[in-house]
């Protein structure tokens, strides 16, 4: 199914200084369903992390939220490699974690 959000992550996935992007809406409307869709079709590998299901990915956080510290541990925790150019990374329901923004913002 294509949307229209997907023209906009297209263009969010093709800017120079790309950043971490946060899709706020009401619930249930495909916002998740859209992101991973976009991933499979867009990227080589989507890593899927939901902290609703996963209370304990909060703890990756807690302590140094530096890319290079959160991204091995991600790919740990997915059992996926996570290669910065070739893969989404996507984290649902993360509405208290913070950091989580920053830490992306390289």
């Amino acid at each position: 199914m294509y949307r229209k959000i997907t023209i906009f992550l297209e263009y969010w996935k093709n800017s120079k200084h790309r950043k971490p992007l946060i899709l706020q809406g009401a619930r249930q409307v495909g916002k998740t369903y859209s992101v991973l869709e976009f991933g499979r079709t867009h990227y080589e590998n989507t890593v899927y992390f939901n902290f609703d299901t996963n209370p304990k990915l909060k703890q990756t956080f807690d302590e140094d939220i530096s890319p290079e510290y959160l991204v091995p541990i991600l790919s740990h925790i997915s059992s996926q490699t996570i290669v910065r150019e070739t893969t989404l990374i996507v984290f649902d329901e993360n509405k208290k974690i913070v950091p989580l923004y920053a830490a992306f913002c390289i």
